[in-house]
């Protein structure tokens, strides 16, 4: 016959059996988490818990806390809230992982309401962020546009002759409808602005004439600020014809591996294309401003 002092240990072990699962429960749940965010860095919180009493009018409670990588719990209680006022702000909370939790405490926070309200908050904080994430892109497409208006005022006003300003706009509208195609039309601006560069600087054309030769030859014509002096600024100098240069690589190198130019269904987002038109467009409102002083310093000899 079983005594009573048996039953209750029975009793006791099936107790600490199942708090034993609760916890692996629970911090299966963190694995979850930490794996769902892939690395997002966020703050998010569950509902409050009641642990109990744990004094004459003092009552303890707590919530469920997760950073990204850990579950944590907060707790307090009211007459730590009662020495603060209440206020939120002023709170002290103890905060422990799941590792420093007691086995009872551990299954009142593993109610299905808390942990609902953690995957819930996290949920919402992910979201959040997209939100920010979406307006900080919407307001970076809007200063972009506006460059682009800027850069279409200014090559307008370089630009002589329809043939480049046709060549530009197909470029420009390309890179919405098809930016593939995009990447030829950026690519043969770039070499025509070199080519009327080299020809009106009387400079003969490389051999292979395409987009980083053209680009090389014509940069090699710049002439040095007349302020620089010293090896080091020359240094710097040289560096910003070598981003030039390797403008008039990159272009070649899109038009290469992603246009059309050489046939097959080759794609491009439009990202890209319109991040190769821009830098050419960079390039060319350089390149035709230093012409136009080379020209005005000729006639001022």
């Amino acid at each position: 016959m079983t005594t009573r002092k048996e039953a209750i240990e029975r009793l006791a072990t099936l107790v600490q059996e199942s708090r034993s699962e609760v916890r692996i429960g629970l911090e299966s749940v963190e694995k979850d988490l930490r794996e769902a965010v892939h690395g997002v860095r966020l703050y998010a919180s569950g509902c409050r818990v009641g642990l109990g009493n744990i004094g004459l009018d003092d009552y303890e409670y707590g919530f469920l806390t997760f950073d990204g990588e850990q579950i944590r719990a907060l707790s307090s209680s009211s007459l730590e809230d009662a020495y603060n006022y209440g206020n939120e702000e002023e709170r002290y909370y103890t905060s422990k992982h799941l590792s420093e939790l007691s086995e009872e405490d551990i299954v009142k926070y593993s109610s299905a309401e808390s942990i609902n309200s953690i995957w819930s908050a996290v949920e919402s904080k992910l979201n959040d962020f997209l939100g920010e994430a979406k307006s900080a892109v919407r307001q970076l497409s809007e200063f972009t546009d506006v460059q682009a208006e800027a850069m279409q005022e200014d090559l307008t006003g370089l630009m002589k002759g329809q043939y480049f300003e046709k060549q530009w706009a197909q470029a420009r509208l390309k890179v919405a409808t098809d930016p593939s195609d995009s990447l030829n039309h950026s690519n043969r601006f770039l070499e025509s602005i070199c080519r009327h560069y080299l020809e009106q600087r009387d400079l003969p054309l490389p051999g292979t004439k395409t987009a980083p030769e053209l680009v090389a030859a014509v940069v090699k014509d710049f002439p040095f600020p007349s302020t620089v002096e010293g090896k080091e600024a020359k240094g710097d100098i040289e560096k910003l014809f070598g981003g030039i240069k390797s403008i008039g690589v990159g272009t070649g190198s899109f038009r290469t591996h992603f246009s059309t130019a050489h046939g097959g269904d080759k794609k491009v987002s439009q990202n890209d294309a319109r991040l190769v038109n821009n830098l050419v467009g960079a390039a060319a409102i350089y390149i035709l401003e230093r012409l136009k002083e080379r020209m005005v310093a000729d006639l001022n000899e």
